[in-house]
């Protein structure tokens, strides 16, 4: 159990880590059964930004650290296990010290890790690179919402013809393609994105479209 002060438990989300904006620093509590234990994670959250991860496994001493560690908190996500997250205040530099295997950098995935990217959509503050072999794009997002948006390379769209274009490219993306977060490196008027909800409404959109598929 990690130091802090308890806040509240939440039952009713889509998506228990679209929570990290409930507290400005402190960690989402998160329990789930896995076969014959019972797994215990925490998502350590400062200024809206994940920043480290822990599991831990009742009947064992030794948790899992880091990004493993969010990942398997994704994969009880995504399988639907979670069905309340508790809230905590606390001093996440001091926990991070205590834990330093527990550094979360949510930097490069594959595309196919779409679990990540929504994650990463939803809670990220700050730029995201993506890239898609002989093309790539910036975009600024702000939990969910694609403030601006332009592609460096293979193409010259920007706005919300690059985010259309990304998302006509995100079958391919989804084999091939790869997304980092990148240094701010600054976006132009014409870049900015209007309808800001696409991107991750789009992405939402194939991941049922997927989870339809796997059904049959």
């Amino acid at each position: 159990m990690l130091p802090g002060k308890y806040i509240g438990v939440i039952t009713d989300f889509n998506d228990p880590l679209e929570l990290t904006g409930k507290i400005r620093e402190g960690y989402l509590k998160i329990a789930w059964r896995s076969e014959s234990s019972i797994k215990i994670g925490y998502v350590l959250t400062k200024k809206g930004r994940i920043v480290g991860s822990i599991v831990e496994d009742v009947f064992k001493n030794t948790p899992v650290e880091g990004e493993v560690a969010f990942l398997e908190i994704l994969t009880a996500i995504k399988h639907n296990l979670v069905r309340a997250v508790e809230l905590y205040e606390a001093d996440v530099d001091e926990i991070l010290k205590t834990y330093p295997r527990a550094h979360v950098k949510i930097s490069q995935r594959e595309g196919r890790d779409l679990e990540s990217f929504l994650a990463l959509l939803r809670n990220y503050r700050g730029e995201i690179e993506i890239q898609d072999g002989s093309k790539a794009w910036a975009i600024e997002v702000y939990r969910g919402v694609v403030k601006a948006a332009r592609a460096i390379r293979g193409s010259t769209l920007s706005g919300d013809d690059a985010v259309r274009e990304i998302l006509f490219e995100m079958g391919h993306l989804l084999k091939e393609g790869k997304y980092r977060i990148r240094d701010s490196s600054g976006f132009s008027p014409e870049d900015t994105v209007r309808d800001g909800r696409l991107l991750l409404e789009g992405v939402e959109l194939l991941k049922e479209k997927q989870r339809f598929e796997k059904s049959f």
